[in-house]
């Protein structure tokens, strides 16, 4: 039960430092009028917010065959585990908070980030 919360509130921590970190990229994003070359996605927008595009991430990584066997399947445990942590995160966050801070914060998963997220690795990229 510990480590549930652990990994919960690590996890939060991480999407609240990306989600943070988007903002700011997807502001200045706004700023150009310049239309760039989209990059692959890392983090697939049909996915939930913060889990790794499966097909796309290990070209990005330019894995080799073998590397991208098993890269694939710890993407595929961190992705359950987004997920897991993601669901246990709102179930516990249910007494503690009123049912509109309770709306507005499933909001924040509902949004889409993972576009968002690519812009920013897309930018950091740029930028190197």
């Amino acid at each position: 039960m510990k480590n549930g919360r652990m990994l919960a509130g690590g996890l939060a921590l991480l999407l609240s430092t990306l989600v943070g970190a988007a903002v700011v990229v997807a502001q200045d994003q706004a700023s150009k009028s310049k239309i760039e070359q989209k990059a692959p996605e890392v983090f697939c927008d049909g996915l939930s917010t913060g889990q790794l595009c499966l097909s796309n991430a290990p070209t990005v990584l330019k894995l080799t065959d073998a590397q991208k066997q098993r890269w694939t399947e710890a993407a595929r445990q961190y992705n359950k585990a987004i997920d897991g942590a993601t669901k246990q995160f709102l179930e516990q966050s249910k007494p503690i908070l009123s049912p509109e801070q309770l709306a507005t914060m499933q909001k924040w998963f509902e949004m889409g980030l993972n576009p968002v997220l690519n812009d920013v690795l897309s930018s950091k990229s740029r930028s190197k």
